[in-house]
């Protein structure tokens, strides 16, 4: 996953965006034990800006017999020439209703380093993003799409 770190990588096709996404989605999966599944894409990625990224939204079960399911997204961010980083966010699930953390906590985030993941617990989600009331439920990853990219 050296790639993911690389500062300056060029332009980089839809194809190479989805494998190193779905590597970073693998070596989560093996991190958590729990088997994500890819349910959308986002690339945004254009000859000469200055910033480039993908994200996947991922799925994946926690306890099928208590209806627990994890959904969140993983993420690259390349700054050309600055810097480039990767991270997850986790939310929590069962029976499609989202499920809050410790004193209310919103999210738990990972981030990817050359050594593996590093968890960063639970925790209330940047600008809001991750509000209970932005996702009271998991439809947002209920979709799974195919991976195109091989």
């Amino acid at each position: 996953m050296e790639s993911v770190f690389n500062k300056n990588p060029g332009y980089r096709p839809e194809a190479e965006w989805r494998r190193m996404l779905g590597g970073l989605v693998e070596s989560l999966s093996a991190h958590t034990g729990i088997r994500f599944a890819p349910t959308s894409w986002f690339i945004e990625d254009h000859p000469g800006y200055a910033n480039s990224g993908g994200c996947v939204d991922v799925r994946g079960p926690v306890s099928p017999a208590l209806r627990l399911e994890a959904c969140g997204v993983v993420c690259i961010s390349v700054n050309h020439g600055q810097a480039a980083s990767a991270s997850a966010a986790v939310l929590l699930f069962s029976g499609g209703r989202r499920v809050l953390g410790p004193d209310a906590q919103e999210v738990v985030v990972f981030r990817y380093t050359p050594n593996g993941w590093v968890d960063h617990g639970w925790v209330c989600g940047e600008c809001g993003e991750w509000e209970k009331g932005q996702y009271p439920t998991d439809a947002r990853w209920q979709r799974a799409e195919p991976d195109t990219a091989g």
